[in-house]
């Protein structure tokens, strides 16, 4: 995790403080502490959360959260804590 570079997001999310990408790996901490790494996701939706392409349904605006929600989650990537 020491090499990864990290985009800090926690001043524009409710749920999130950073996240990164590996080359192979998507890294996320949570602002409670959080830190989680999702297998094998590709780059390009490590882009697409950077670029909050998903509408959060509680606040009607892009949403990193949503849009983790919706590429990672809900796609099933196998994840561990870490």
């Amino acid at each position: 995790m020491q090499n990864l570079e990290w985009q800090e997001i926690g001043f524009d999310s409710t749920n999130i403080e950073k996240i990164g990408h590996s080359g192979i790996d998507l890294y996320v901490i949570f602002k409670g502490g959080a830190c989680y790494r999702y297998s094998n996701v590709p780059i390009e939706i490590f882009h697409r959360i950077i670029n909050k392409e998903c509408i959060s349904k509680s606040e009607g605006k892009p949403s990193y959260g949503a849009t983790l929600d919706k590429l990672v989650k809900k796609a099933g990537y196998r994840f561990t804590q870490c």
